[in-house]
């Protein structure tokens, strides 16, 4: 019986853990997004984005330009959430994955898609982003 109590105390602890490591400062973020395509000599202009972030949706899709992404896995720790999303664009589905940091009002991360073989090379898109949190969320 002790252990059976001690076992559930330690699973809402670890649950509590990672539900607290994360705490962002929910509202609108304004990200930066630096884009390069292996292969590629010339990268893509920085672009900006801005999405709304909270505890319960932590992941920067907006730079994607998708209709619709389903998360595939998402782990956090020690404010970071690691990522892989499934997202539907116009040109079909790709995978994204990356990490993202958070500080209360600061955020910075990279990702990648792996477009598999475009004119007969590998192609991967990389993106790094920072951000800044610019107030309450008024994207609808």
């Amino acid at each position: 019986m002790l252990i059976r109590y001690s076992l559930m105390f330690f699973m809402v602890i670890s649950i509590s853990t990672s539900v607290l490591a994360l705490e962002i400062t929910p509202g609108e973020w304004e990200l930066t997004v630096k884009q390069n395509v292996s292969g590629m000599p010339v990268g893509v202009p920085t672009q900006k984005h801005r999405e709304c972030f909270s505890d319960d949706d932590p992941i920067p899709t907006s730079f994607l330009k998708a209709r619709q992404c389903d998360v595939i896995e998402q782990r956090v720790r020690h404010r970071t959430v690691y990522f892989k999303i499934n997202c539907f664009t116009e040109h079909g589905s790709i995978i994204n994955e990356g990490k993202i940091k958070f500080s209360s009002l600061k955020i910075s991360g990279n990702s990648k898609t792996d477009l598999g073989e475009v004119a007969g090379r590998t192609s991967v898109l990389r993106y790094k982003f920072t951000g800044r949190r610019i107030g309450e969320c008024s994207l609808k």
